[in-house]
């Protein structure tokens, strides 16, 4: 499947997941979600807020994979949209990024995005690490479940690492085109010194492709489709359409709801959870993309965020109180 974006460039949102293994048999798991925007200036909290990286945050921690349980996480937040100030009322995005650490001891199961919800959601935490944590859950699960036997691995060696970028363009006033790539690479086990290709065990990718309606968030048009590559096909391997999975989703909204609609459609646990993974991405990546409508929201004079979506934007907030 080719992509074809086309329109002004936006937006991009990259994460990446990377499993490495220890010697005791456990994994350490490093996470990172990085927001490039690309165009404009955004009215907000008392301030103009220029282009470029407007969040990069990291989560490091520990998996058992016998559980698999998450035994410890810490969380970084190099580059954040609100650092404290007058306005703020000296409040910061990294204000609660000690509550990460009530998620130890978590299971990576299907029970992951309750616990993350209580622990981190709304106005807990952070609406980034939040969803850097949703994907690091899933992607955790994914790999262990293609994993051979535990005590195969070196130490330090690479596992398993999922890249998700999505970028945002805007083909026509009133239209936002989101592109996303994922790709999934499985490692083997190999010794200190290899070959490239003798790490290789498997490749996944899944591209998808929509155009939305703006404001609205309503989906007016997309395509997916993903190709599998092994040793044995790696040169033969064609991609797999998956549009009729994903057609339903023309004319809805990527608004609140849609993530419980995706996961009863596509299953939470199962052959299409990178299918899954993809498209929950699409969601709060539109709303990256809507601050880089410039144009139109500097002549509101002010923007903000969805009340109780984080710390920041709590209902009664500092940031609340000022726009209101």
């Amino acid at each position: 499947m080719h992509l074809e974006a086309r329109g002004h460039p936006l937006h991009s949102r990259a994460q990446t997941i990377t499993l490495t293994a220890r010697g005791d048999g456990k994994l350490d798991v490093r996470g990172s979600i990085l927001d490039l925007r690309k165009r404009g200036f955004v009215p907000v909290a008392g301030d103009l807020q220029a282009s470029g990286v407007i969040h990069d945050m990291h989560l490091t921690g520990l998996v058992d994979p016998a559980g698999p349980v998450l035994e410890d996480v810490v969380a970084e937040q190099r580059s954040v949209a609100f650092e404290p100030s007058a306005t703020t009322a000296g409040e910061s995005c990294r204000d609660p990024i000690g509550r990460i650490a009530a998620l130890a001891g978590a299971r990576l199961d299907a029970t992951w995005a309750r616990r993350l919800a209580a622990e981190i959601g709304g106005p807990r935490g952070c609406s980034h690490l939040l969803t850097l944590a949703h994907l690091l859950g899933s992607t955790v699960g994914w790999a262990l479940a293609r994993e051979p036997a535990p005590g195969v691995r070196r130490a330090g060696e690479r596992v398993f690492r999922r890249d998700l970028v999505v970028d945002g363009h805007e083909p026509a006033p009133g239209r936002l085109e989101l592109t996303a790539q994922l790709l999934d690479l499985h490692l083997a086990p190999a010794p200190p010194v290899a070959a490239p290709m003798d790490r290789f065990t498997e490749a996944l990718d899944v591209r998808l492709q929509t155009e939305i309606e703006f404001p609205t968030g309503r989906i007016v048009r997309i395509a997916a489709a993903e190709r599998r590559r092994t040793h044995g096909d790696f040169d033969r391997a064609s991609w797999r359409d998956r549009s009729a999975e994903t057609s339903w989703l023309v004319g809805e909204r990527l608004a609140s709801g849609v993530t419980g609609t995706l996961i009863a459609r596509l299953g939470e646990v199962s052959d299409d959870r990178p299918l899954l993974d993809t498209c929950l991405a699409l969601a709060p990546t539109m709303i990256q993309c809507a601050a880089a409508m410039s144009e139109a929201w500097a002549a509101l004079g002010a923007v903000g965020g969805i009340p109780d979506s984080c710390w920041m934007w709590r209902r009664d907030g500092a940031l609340d109180r000022a726009r209101r």
